[in-house]
């Protein structure tokens, strides 16, 4: 009687196999959840950040064009500002060169805030698959010459659209401004705004790129 009742105490002290195999199916289900909600909460973050570096571009970018603009500066009395639109690989997109007395320094010799030669114009990244926007900012040479001078650094990178609206006297919407044509309805003189428009690649749905817009309204033509 003692010996019967001893196996059957040993009996239920253990598990079946169907036992450990429910086991381990619900714990493969937990750890299956744990790992798909720490994997989404990882690309939410890694998006995020993503976001937050374009944002961060996008706002310096027009800080910057909007300082640069702001601080037109005239040459023997007139104005220089020249935008045209040129093609870039197989894309179009706009250029602007203009005489400001917005000069960055970069060494210890020179002084900022100095009248220079200050253009954006967007070039095709190595390997042409995608594009980038270029500031060059060259103090000392004549307005006359600025369109010359397309040495810079890059500014943006993985522009989809670059785009410049110039506004006259009369808030007529212009494509293109060229102060320098002899004779032109915009020669020796600056637009009263210009629109930006600025376009960066979504990394996560090539359709739907992050887009950007100011109006910068210019003192020099008043």
């Amino acid at each position: 009687m003692n010996h019967r009742l001893s196996k059957n105490n040993i009996g239920r002290g253990g598990f079946t196999l169907v036992e450990i195999l429910i086991a381990i199916f619900i714990l493969s289900l937990v750890m299956a959840t744990v790992y798909v909600s720490y994997t989404g909460t990882l690309k939410t973050s890694r998006q995020l950040e993503e976001e937050g570096d374009i944002y961060k571009m996008a706002r310096t970018v027009l800080e910057r064009m909007t300082r640069d603009l702001s601080s037109l500066q005239m040459s023997e009395g007139a104005y220089t500002l020249i935008a045209e639109k040129n093609k870039t690989g197989n894309r179009q997109f706009h250029a602007v060169y203009f005489w400001s007395a917005s000069h960055l320094a970069f060494s210890e010799t020179e002084s900022e805030g100095r009248p220079a030669a200050i253009g954006y114009f967007v070039r095709e990244d190595d390997g042409g698959k995608s594009y980038a926007l270029w500031r060059s900012d060259v103090p000392g040479i004549k307005p006359d010459e600025i369109k010359q001078q397309e040495k810079g650094f890059i500014i943006c990178k993985n522009i989809e659209a670059f785009g410049l609206t110039f506004y006259d006297a009369a808030g007529e919407e212009n494509d293109t401004w060229d102060s320098s044509l002899s004779g032109g309805i915009h020669q020796n003189k600056a637009p009263a705004a210009v629109r930006i428009e600025l376009a960066l690649i979504n990394p996560n749905d090539r359709e739907k790129p992050y887009k950007f817009m100011t109006k910068v309204f210019l003192p020099a033509s008043r």
